[in-house]
């Protein structure tokens, strides 16, 4: 009795094995095109991925990775909620195959597949990102990190890190965000663009040292093409109020880029309320350099515009017997008023409803009584109210 008992035990696990193994035929059959029952064929190789005999073979795990990415592929919607993550299924169970393909049977088909699905999740990605499925598409990205670099693949795609950290900032994973931000930058992926992101993350968790440090690290890296952080550099002291550390920062950026009229204007801002004639300076260089440049333009008017009405104060408070000295402090006042007409009236033609230089001109052509142009200017503002 007790032969009879052991030959039926073994009977019975040949049978389970067998039918398990038969569970991966299944599958394999039932997500051929003639068929198509996905759904049978999930039920069939899931069975058989957790079985301890078959969840261990190559060809468990290839199928169940090519009947996941067949789910993905489906337009049918019977089969499209199957599975949350039908591509990550496919992905992973292909790089179990490979694992358990120790005598290379599936070989080149299994490195094309896990390719494939690098190349997938890559788009899947970029597409959840624009769903602002943010969390989703740092995932995604993340497995394609993963993939090239298993050692048979050994492919890094500095795409994947850089998305992967615009995905990780847009999702509030701060540090994840830095992380990637930071192997981007030393594959130098987007330059010294990398850095001010880097930069702008810690500036939001508060570490303005870290913050500071990205972007002196930006401008080492980058000597040629670092004008950008010089002007985060000098914002930076702006707000805290240290003139001579904004100054100091954006003259080196003038040295490497003379013709930047963002610089100049920048600079123009930075020394406002310390050198007007070295900001009226600042600007009016960056409107020659960018013609349509409307805040250099209306600045630099509205310092000749602020200067005509201190001088216009002052004429007031001479004494009436004083003809010649208020003669003279109008002359000054109009000097003024008139350099400033100019960059008002180029400010207007770049951007034609900016309520304050509107205003500043209908004063201004009342002065001077150009009353065709203040009627022009009066009909302009009616028609903003």
């Amino acid at each position: 009795m007790k032969k009879i008992a052991l030959i039926f035990i073994l009977i019975l696990g040949i049978s389970t094995v067998y039918g398990q193994s038969a569970k991966v035929v299944s599958a394999f059959n039932y997500m051929k095109p003639q068929y198509n029952e996905l759904d049978k064929a999930k039920e069939a190789i899931d069975q058989a991925a957790v079985h301890p005999k078959t969840s261990v073979e190559a060809k468990t795990r290839y199928y169940r990775g090519q009947v996941y990415h067949k789910i993905y592929q489906s337009s049918e919607e019977k089969f499209k909620n199957l599975d949350d993550n039908p591509l990550m299924v496919a992905y992973k169970s292909f790089v179990k195959a490979k694992e358990y393909d120790t005598k290379d049977r599936f070989g080149d088909k299994l490195l094309f597949e896990i390719r494939r699905s690098a190349n997938l999740l890559f788009n899947k990605g970029s597409s959840e990102y624009e769903q602002q499925k943010y969390e989703n598409s740092l995932e995604s990205f993340k497995a394609v990190i993963e993939i090239g670099s298993l050692p048979y693949i050994n492919q890094v795609d500095t795409g994947a890190f850089f998305n992967a950290a615009i995905a990780a900032d847009q999702a509030e994973k701060y540090d994840e965000a830095i992380k990637y931000y930071e192997i981007s930058a030393e594959y130098g992926y987007e330059g010294s663009k990398v850095y001010k992101y880097i930069a702008d993350l810690y500036m939001v968790q508060g570490d303005t040292v870290a913050a500071l440090n990205s972007y002196k690290k930006g401008i080492e890296s980058y000597p040629e093409d670092n004008v950008n952080l010089y002007i985060q550099l000098v914002n930076f002291y702006l707000e805290k109020g240290d003139l001579d550390q904004a100054f100091g920062f954006i003259e080196k950026a003038l040295e490497k880029d003379t013709e930047n009229a963002s610089l100049w204007y920048v600079y123009g801002i930075a020394g406002e309320t310390q050198d007007a004639n070295r900001s009226l300076d600042a600007f009016i260089k960056a409107a020659e350099i960018k013609p349509d440049y409307w805040e250099a333009m209306y600045m630099a008017g509205k310092i000749h515009y602020d200067r005509g009405y201190e001088a216009n104060k002052l004429a007031q408070e001479i004494p009436l017997d004083d003809a010649e000295g208020y003669k003279a402090a109008v002359a000054t006042t109009d000097e003024h008023f008139k350099k400033a007409l100019p960059y008002f009236e180029q400010a207007i033609a770049i951007q034609g409803d900016d309520a304050q230089t509107l205003n500043a001109l209908k004063e201004l052509y009342y002065r001077f009584k150009q009353n065709d142009k203040l009627e022009e200017i009066r009909k302009k503002i009616d028609s903003l109210k």
